[in-house]
């Protein structure tokens, strides 16, 4: 029987066969699969620069942007939209929902995005208007309005205030055992185990340094809470009017108009559901909400156009090198000034598995939001780059 059989037969069944075993490695090999599909990434970043779409008469480095971000910033969907001091609206759009290019509904400007921390605005927005309104001060100790500290090991606790929790001073140290990092780091503390302040050391004496906390974002929360006497969300929602826009606050699974985000686990110690692997009620206040890019630019708008104290602020307490992007933060956003002569620019952006947000505001009352569904391999260098890119055609119109 072997003997009849042709030398294309044997390339046929050779062929399949080899197609059968790579195909069954990369099914029940998950960790090659997910680098196999990385891999691919130039191609699909191909797809997604090819579906663009921009409102009537948009600037052209509106797209020029989606597409460094998705060539780049492993970013293969984005939204991004621009409102001028004058108040005229710009946006573009590109991508896919799903994670197949071709497969799955393209991008458009209603697409919801997770905000990460950017979402700290709304919070510093909240707790500065608390203070115009004399319902706190800056220098307002926070255990006045969370009883929980009543008797801290570490007697600095007792003295921070409101002022140094929204400058990230307050001694709270992201990467020690007592920081509450949101990626597992720490102690589970806000916003259900308050009474564990009690039993923390800080990092540092308030005040002496900056380090960037989403506890101190977490406890901020917690005041909102407290002089509302309304959980956090529904305060937030109720003063933003999110009932007339596209926010919500997440939870621990993707919303039905949300986009896919460019995350695969390629690790054994990685996160294979990017959904359930934060907790989402602490990070309400400090990560917690989504939306898309026209409604986040509209809304830190107009926080920008409040009267001072908002979120342009910046703090004489803090000593800052405004040449450089790095964490120098106001009371709400970093703020940026290459020369003394030149435009300010402030931004907040921000960071989860597989999405980054950037927010970057001026004087004049321009906007920029930026929502992507990746970050860049490059880190805050990549990060920057697009920052230095948006702030060029900021002051450019």
């Amino acid at each position: 029987m072997f003997q009849k059989l042709k030398l294309t037969d044997i390339i046929i069944v050779s062929v399949l066969l080899f197609i059968t075993i790579i195909a069954g490695y990369y099914y029940s090999n998950s960790l090659a699969r997910n680098l196999l599909w990385q891999k691919l990434y130039p191609v699909r970043a191909e797809l997604s620069v090819r579906e663009v779409s921009c409102s009537n008469n948009s600037p052209t480095w509106l797209s020029d942007i989606l597409t460094y971000q998705t060539k780049h910033n492993n970013a293969p969907a984005n939204q991004i939209a621009y409102i001028e001091p004058n108040g005229k609206l710009h946006h573009c759009e590109n991508g896919y929902v799903g994670q197949y290019p071709l497969l799955s509904e393209s991008v458009t400007d209603q697409t919801r995005f997770r905000y990460a921390s950017v979402t700290k605005l709304w919070t510093a927005d909240a707790i500065l208007s608390l203070v115009k309104d004399g319902k706190l001060s800056l220098d307002t100790p926070v255990a006045k309005i969370i009883s929980e500290i009543d008797t801290p090991t570490d007697s600095r606790i007792s003295d921070i205030t409101i002022g140094q929790l929204l400058l990230h001073r307050a001694g709270f140290d992201r990467y020690s055992v007592f920081g509450q990092d949101m990626f597992g780091i720490g102690k589970d503390i806000c916003p259900n185990n308050l009474t564990g302040l009690n039993n923390i050391t800080l990092g540092f004496d308030p005040d002496s340094k900056t380090s960037y906390s989403n506890l101190g974002y977490c406890l901020l929360g917690e005041v909102v809470s407290r002089i509302y006497n309304k959980p956090y969300t529904k305060v937030i929602a109720e003063n933003y009017s999110f009932a007339d826009t596209s926010l919500r606050f997440i939870s621990n699974h993707a919303m039905n108009d949300e986009v896919t985000y460019n995350y695969v686990e390629t690790g054994l110690t990685g996160y294979a559901d990017i959904y359930k692997a934060f907790d989402y009620e602490g990070l309400a206040s400090a990560a917690g909400l989504s939306g898309n890019a026209i409604d986040l630019a509209q809304q830190v708008q107009a926080m920008s156009l409040k009267s001072p104290p908002n979120i342009l602020t910046d703090s004489s307490k803090v000593a800052c090198d405004l040449t450089q992007i790095a964490e120098c933060y106001g009371y709400a956003m970093v703020t940026y000034q290459p020369n003394e002569p030149s435009t300010i620019i402030y931004y907040r952006d921000g960071n989860l598995l597989g999405l980054s947000s950037l927010v970057a505001a001026s004087d004049s009352g321009g906007v920029v939001a930026l929502l992507s569904n990746g970050t860049s391999n490059e880190g805050v260098k990549g990060s920057n780059k697009v920052k230095m890119m948006i702030y060029q055609h900021m002051i450019d119109q």
